[in-house]
């Protein structure tokens, strides 16, 4: 589940207030109130600068700290849903929320993740979030090996979330980076992680027909930056 305009929706009292409710660090506490203070944005067309406007609510966009701000907004939320539906386990990354059931039938799952949706929205609307259930995604995986034909039922199930109906995906899911398929075999990640890894080493081998570059510096460039592409799909920095 998506939180729209995340960050434009933080209330600067309603925050500051949940900081002093968890106790936190009295310095935090107003050097947040101060850094969310005295803010305008200006907008500048074709080079012209327009009248600078004040800013009264949310976090600014681009700043290290604003995620940060962002979870301290929203950290009762997964506790407060957990609490109604035991039987789910939330994760949230930055303003993604997720909903993890499990059970060995699909309309019993379907019927957590519904009641999940359900509290994150009534949470939500009380604190002035929305979700955007246009970019809401289910995915189903099952231990259960064999024919697609035994998984097929299982993905036309629906989950009501708000007005809109979502059905699982078919095809594998990205959740952090890493593809995952219905039946957790991971190889559209492991495909799309060597896919990665062989363009580069295209690239490196180009490199060392054109430049010559001598074998050591070949091998450090080759540990630095194509085994990372293939063993985690992305390039250390």
């Amino acid at each position: 589940m998506d939180i729209k305009a995340a960050f434009p929706s933080v209330a600067k009292g309603r925050l500051v207030n949940l900081m002093k409710v968890r106790q936190m660090d009295g310095d935090l506490i107003r050097w947040t109130e101060r850094f969310l203070s005295e803010r305008t944005v200006e907008m500048i067309i074709e080079g012209n600068a327009m009248e600078r406007h004040p800013v009264e609510a949310g976090v600014p966009q681009g700043s290290p700290v604003s995620p940060i701000l962002f979870a301290i907004y929203t950290s009762r939320l997964i506790k407060w849903v957990e609490e109604y539906v035991s039987e789910a386990k939330g994760l949230s990354v930055v303003d993604n929320l997720g909903w993890v059931a499990t059970g060995s039938d699909v309309n019993h799952v379907v019927s957590i993740l519904e009641r999940c949706a359900a509290r994150s929205i009534e949470w939500a609307c009380r604190r002035g979030l929305q979700f955007d259930t246009a970019k809401t995604e289910a995915a189903l995986f099952t231990r259960r090996q064999g024919h697609r034909k035994h998984l097929r039922p299982k993905l036309t199930a629906k989950i009501r979330v708000g007005s809109r109906v979502i059905r699982f995906n078919t095809q594998a899911t990205r959740w952090l980076g890493i593809w995952m398929d219905a039946h957790l075999t991971f190889k559209q990640q492991h495909n799309r992680c060597m896919k990665k890894a062989r363009a580069a080493e295209a690239r490196l081998r180009t490199l060392t027909t054109t430049y010559g570059i001598v074998p050591e510096s070949v091998r450090a460039v080759q540990v630095s930056r194509i085994q990372p592409v293939a063993v985690y799909g992305s390039e250390l920095c």
